[in-house]
């Protein structure tokens, strides 16, 4: 759900609350020098990326604290993708890690072919649904987590109203 706060006050005044309450690590890029609270409908891609690394990276610290499963936990990592010289951020959770470690380990072994990482997702789908439940399930239990969610939802919203 993408809020355009930009039109009423009492959304500016509620995304403030929720910046300024759910996400303290986002306090100082909540406001600019004057005090003023930042519109997410008026930040340009480089902010909204920087935003949105910061979001995930507190929603996923309360994600991992919260949950006992280190297999579920997530790490976020920058890896640069084969052809490309520009890094890309990637956040996946454990098990994820350890399928495609498995699947390199196989390869070697085996003198086989490497699988794609869409047949390791594949392989791996039931673990991404427990993990979705266990998300949604946190969002219910952890007002914080919550409104991170929210937050990161419109952050990339805008993302992608500006790669349009």
């Amino acid at each position: 759900m993408l809020v355009n706060i930009a039109e009423s006050a009492p959304m500016r005044n509620l995304l403030a609350c929720l910046l300024l309450c759910a996400c303290p690590l986002l306090l100082s890029l909540a406001q600019d020098e004057e005090g003023e609270v930042i519109v997410i409908s008026e930040l340009n891609r480089t902010d909204v990326e920087q935003f949105i690394e910061e979001a995930e990276d507190q929603f996923y610290e309360i994600f991992n604290t919260n949950i006992e499963d280190d297999d579920f936990k997530i790490s976020c990592r920058r890896e640069t993708p084969t052809g490309s010289n520009i890094p890309i951020r990637v956040c996946e959770p454990k098990f994820m890690v350890d399928a495609r470690a498995r699947n390199a380990n196989n390869f070697g072994f085996n003198a086989g072919v490497v699988e794609a990482d869409r047949s390791i997702r594949t392989a791996v789908e039931p673990q991404y649904q427990q993990l979705q439940q266990m998300m949604e399930q946190m969002t219910q239990e952890i007002p914080a987590f919550a409104q991170i969610a929210s937050i990161l939802g419109q952050l990339r919203a805008r993302r992608e109203q500006l790669l349009k």
